[in-house]
């Protein structure tokens, strides 16, 4: 009887371009102007800036998403514990929303002994009282209730909810998804 051999085909590894990377370049290029306008347009007051440099928002991450037809999906959050510090640990991919294959994934964490995110001011409103010690009243305007006049004061400190630890979590997880695909 006789044996039967295989044939082995090497098989060549290599990068090959799927398209031209021109055309590639000029379409980031006229992403990256929509964009910069969109920034651009966004009040002083709302941009991220550290160290005099301007920081992308998890918004304007997920406005680029748009571009490409990518979408954001949280896939789990955990409640962690390292040291002393608690929060939670999120995980997201990012989605082909046309074909539904994740393109990029990533964790990220938001824990207590961050210094935005241990505590927080505590305000409560006081009443503004006139030289007599009455409180100030403030007449209706046509249409509207009238109030006493009051005031802003910080009374303290509290710990940041545990609610918006997970949401941080979960906000950086799923921008830095998108970083991880789209900042080249």
């Amino acid at each position: 009887m006789e044996e039967a051999s295989a044939v082995v085909v090497p098989q060549e590894f290599g990068l090959s371009l799927t398209r031209d990377p021109k055309a590639i370049l000029a379409e980031a290029h006229l992403a990256a102007k929509a964009l910069k306008d969109l920034i651009a347009a966004k009040p002083e007051s709302e941009k991220v800036m550290m160290n005099g440099k301007q920081y992308l928002e998890f918004e304007d991450w997920q406005t680029v998403g748009r571009f490409y037809g990518l979408a954001a999906k949280v896939v789990s959050t955990e409640y962690i514990e390292l040291g002393d510090a608690r929060g939670f640990l999120a995980k997201a991919e990012i989605i082909d929303t046309r074909s539904g294959v994740v393109v990029s994934a990533a964790e990220a964490m938001c824990l207590n002994d961050e210094e935005k995110w241990s505590t927080r001011p505590k305000y409560e409103w006081e009443d503004e009282l006139d030289k007599d010690g009455k409180k100030v009243w403030i007449a209706a305007a046509a249409g509207k209730k009238g109030h006493y006049k009051g005031k802003r004061v910080q009374k303290g400190e509290v710990q940041v909810p545990l609610f918006q630890l997970r949401s941080m979590s979960q906000t950086r997880a799923c921008a830095k998804g998108f970083r991880n695909v789209l900042s080249w």
